[in-house]
C-alpha cells in the first residue's frame, strides 16, 4: 500500500506542476492562452483525482 501512496504523490505533484509551470510559460510568452487553459485544466483534474487519496491522511 505504501508504494501506491508514493505513486499517487508523484502523480499529484505532476498535476500541481501542470498548474504552475504553464502560468510561468504564459507570462514569458512561450505558450498561448488556449494552451495555458488546457494544461491547467488537466493539472487540476490530475491533482484532485489523485491527491484526495493521500492528502490529510496521517501515518498509520
Amino acid at each position: 500500500m505504501n508504494n501506491m501512496k508514493l505513486v499517487l504523490k508523484i502523480i499529484s505533484y505532476i498535476g500541481i506542476g501542470l498548474t504552475i509551470i504553464p502560468s510561468i510559460l504564459f507570462l514569458m510568452d512561450k505558450i498561448e492562452l488556449s494552451q495555458l487553459k488546457l494544461y491547467m485544466l488537466i493539472g487540476v483534474f490530475v491533482w484532485f483525482g489523485s491527491a484526495v487519496f493521500w492528502v490529510g491522511k496521517g501515518k498509520k
